[in-house]
């Protein structure tokens, strides 16, 4: 876990504090794949004609990249052809749509023990990173409740959740943030241009940022606070705006509601919300110098994200020692934050082992 800091704070997910009080389950997920159902959720249909293929894909187990290779090479195209709309857990039964090439050669049924295509059809063109509205999740849990279950799900229905990055996006052991303080100690004022192998790295701090300044907004109490000149966005969307005095009081009530969300910055150079704002977040930001005077080179404007997240069609069920929990999540945030405010959950396939 020592690699996941930033300054001196932990952005671990389970280090990172809860929203709505201490934890009401303990134990684990992820035991085997199927514990960890992930549906890809589009938004829309293909058009059913067009010069691309599209398979809708089931993977068991393996990464999406991995999956994208297989189906190449069993469709006899090159790699570089093939295009998917977000990665999927790899630890994992993922669905999800792939693009593929007018050339080739594919059709329903096996491609391995560890890989379908369910359905194919065409469209006029490549699937790309991003063209999706977000994700199913169905996850079977095994532990025991320590507090009061029922209450914690309405109030994450009702609430949402901190909109914390998972530690995929941190990579095994934190790897993806030690290849970024790499980065930063070779180029400290991040003036070389970015490669785009490095690309996971620059996310990674920016990512790690993020979790710092959530998390401090969470322990000052000012999660869902917002004041004038605060920069808001409508909820799962990527819209954003800033606030008026004459909006404030509105704002107020449509986050209440869930309309809309404050934000927190992906670190930049270029600020773009009010300096007071700005000033705040750059006194969590700088205490880790390292990095931020990096992110500041390599990025010309900060980005702006969400600090909560709403999931939709939250269900549970318990029989025994066993919780299932059924719910949809828009497009960039992690199931395993809705579990964090949960409880204590370990997962099996931790990244954070060799």
């Amino acid at each position: 876990m020592n690699s996941l800091i930033y300054g001196q704070r932990s952005i671990a997910l389970s280090l990172l504090p809860k929203a709505h009080g201490d934890a009401v389950f303990q134990g684990h997920y992820r035991s085997v794949a199927d514990d960890f159902v992930v549906t890809e959720d589009l938004g829309y249909e293909p058009e059913g004609t067009g010069p691309h293929y599209w398979a809708l894909i089931r993977k068991r187990g393996i990464s999406t990249d991995e999956a994208a290779s297989r189906l190449a090479t069993f469709a006899r195209v090159s790699r570089k052809d093939i295009g998917y709309a977000g990665k999927k857990d790899t630890h994992a039964l993922a669905t999800q749509w792939i693009s593929l090439p007018d050339t080739a050669e594919i059709h329903e049924g096996v491609v391995d023990a560890q890989l379908d295509v369910l359905r194919l059809t065409r469209n006029q063109r490549k699937l790309k990173i991003g063209q999706l509205a977000g994700n199913g999740f169905r996850l079977r849990l095994q532990g025991e409740v320590i507090g009061e279950l029922e209450e914690r799900l309405q109030q994450c229905r009702e609430h949402g959740v901190p909109n914390y990055f998972g530690l995929q996006r941190f990579g095994r052991s934190g790897s993806n943030l030690d290849a970024a303080r790499r980065l930063a100690r070779r180029d400290p004022k991040g003036r070389r241009r970015l490669h785009p192998k490095d690309g996971m790295a620059a996310s990674a701090a920016r990512s790690a940022g993020f979790n710092a300044l959530l998390a401090q907004r969470i322990e000052t109490d000012q999660w869902l606070a917002v004041n004038v000149g605060d920069v808001v966005s409508l909820a799962g969307r990527g819209s954003h705006f800033s606030v008026t005095l004459d909006e404030l009081s509105s704002v107020q009530s449509r986050i209440a509601s869930g309309a809309l969300d404050p934000t927190a910055p992906m670190a930049g150079k270029q600020s773009k919300t009010s300096a007071r704002q700005a000033e705040s977040e750059a006194m969590v930001l700088g205490t880790d110098p390292e990095l931020l005077d990096w992110m500041r080179g390599v990025f010309r404007d900060e980005d702006r994200r969400a600090v909560r997240l709403l999931p939709k069609h939250l269900e549970a069920e318990r029989s025994g020692n066993t919780l299932e929990l059924s719910f949809w999540l828009p497009k960039g945030s992690f199931a395993t934050a809705l579990l964090n405010e949960l409880g204590i959950l370990q997962e099996a396939h931790a990244r954070t082992t060799p």
